[in-house]
């Protein structure tokens, strides 16, 4: 899978209408959760890491509920190792106020808390706010 996939898959991952992805990159990596259905029950987990010459992307579909479970694993166990001042008990927290929702639900709310509220759990969290960013994750690869 090549760079212009991966730059492919960035531009489009804003065109389930309301439905938003979550982005986020490293010095090693950019991963990313996109929507593959417009009513968020699957979702996309894009993995793109620089200096993998094999195969450097990495595309896995899952079921909202699993792709939750995945992000959060990411965020807590991948991101946290690369950003110092991640806040991941502030981050399983609002976690837990979700756990009555339904896969979808988790998914938007975790993605619209993460993006929304970025300084609260991380003064350097490097995750991309908006379709506007979208060059910065380009710009990696």
């Amino acid at each position: 899978m090549t760079v212009e996939e991966f730059k492919n898959i960035v531009d489009a991952s804003y065109d389930k209408g309301t439905l938003i992805p979550f982005w986020l990159y490293t010095s090693d990596y950019v991963f990313g959760m996109v929507p593959t259905t417009s009513d968020g029950a699957r979702w996309t987990e894009i993995s793109y890491t620089f200096e993998d010459p094999d195969e450097p992307l990495v595309k896995t579909e899952r079921n909202a509920d699993l792709s939750y479970q995945f992000l959060l694993e990411e965020i807590e166990k991948g991101v946290s190792f690369y950003i110092k001042d991640l806040l991941v008990p502030l981050i399983k927290e609002f976690a837990k106020t979700l756990e009555s929702k339904s896969g979808p639900e988790k998914m938007n709310a975790l993605i619209a808390e993460l993006i929304n509220n970025a300084d609260k759990y991380s003064k350097s969290f490097p995750i991309i706010k908006s379709k506007d960013d979208l060059g910065t994750l380009k710009s990696k690869v």
